[in-house]
């Protein structure tokens, strides 16, 4: 049997080869836009910086991969977490960031609040060595379609290109026609998490980062974190405890609040330690300092 970085290496030649004869690999949706946003995301509970994308996939989207890529970290099994947030876009496009993620080795996810569409779930996703959908993510399929005129066309050799690369990387055959012989163009099949892992053959994997204490929580709010400005609000929302101290302090401040007699000193002494104590942290450590002593201060304020 030949190993699986020589049936990759096939698959690829296929899937190129047959990009080659089609005229134009039109966008598995209707629309333009430019192409995905990519950031690092440093996921505190975890210790681990990730790659999120974001948006339509778009020529150049796999040299920027890389060069995201580049400045993540691998997760217990060497994998880099690729967080995936888009609508989907152009096929050959999305089978470039294919190759790309193929030289890194990644863990597809998609985490709550996240929807992964058309090329993102049936080209993207499925190609990662892991695969995860977590929480409230969705997964959107569809068969692929191209433009003819001002319509769009079934593509079966675009179908049959996914289907191809899909099956190489462990999903059933069952899976992929499901979705490509029911739903068109304007059309979607939205699968969540039990649907997907349960229904779906071979298209979830989950890996040894979900196993551990508390990773399932941090992995589903890692795209609700990364979109924070500052680190500190980061770094709050990405770590089970500080989100714990937080929360009391926020139930303590307002209980202070609603019996105050000045209650404008109060606030304008609440944006001062956020502005001058706690953003003057940059790490775990210092927030819950920052945040025991703001506690201890307030429960002991007659104001």
């Amino acid at each position: 049997m030949r190993s699986l970085e020589a049936r990759q290496t096939a698959t690829r030649s296929l899937i190129w080869r047959l990009l080659f004869w089609m005229c134009l690999v039109a966008p598995m949706l209707p629309g333009f836009a430019r192409g995905m946003d990519f950031r690092i995301y440093y996921q505190p509970q975890l210790k681990l910086k990730m790659i999120i994308g974001e948006g339509r996939i778009e020529d150049g989207d796999a040299r920027k991969f890389l060069t995201f890529a580049s400045r993540a970290d691998r997760d217990g099994d060497g994998l880099v977490v690729f967080v995936l947030s888009s609508p989907g876009g152009n096929v050959e496009a999305a089978f470039r960031v294919v190759d790309a993620m193929d030289k890194v080795r990644v863990h597809t996810l998609v985490p709550s609040d996240a929807r992964c569409a058309s090329a993102c779930a049936s080209i993207l996703f499925a190609s990662g060595e892991r695969r995860s959908v977590l929480g409230s993510g969705l997964l959107g399929f569809h068969s692929c379609y191209r433009k003819a005129g001002q319509t769009y066309a079934e593509d079966s050799l675009c179908n049959e290109i996914i289907a191809a690369n899909a099956m190489q990387r462990g999903v059933s055959h069952a899976a992929i026609n499901r979705f490509v012989k029911q739903y068109g163009a304007q059309d979607m099949a939205w699968v969540r998490r039990d649907g997907a892992c349960q229904s779906l053959q071979g298209l979830c994997k989950p890996g040894r980062l979900e196993a551990q204490p508390d990773a399932k929580a941090a992995l589903m709010s890692s795209l609700d974190c990364s979109k924070l400005i500052s680190i500190q609000a980061q770094l709050v929302c990405g770590d089970a405890e500080l989100s714990r101290v937080d929360k009391r302090l926020t139930e303590i401040y307002n209980q202070r609040v609603s019996v105050s007699a000045n209650k404008a000193r109060l606030r304008a002494e609440q944006r001062t330690w956020l502005r001058d104590v706690r953003n003057a942290c940059s790490d775990k450590a210092c927030l819950l300092r920052s945040y025991r002593q703001r506690i201890d201060d307030l429960k002991e304020s007659r104001s």
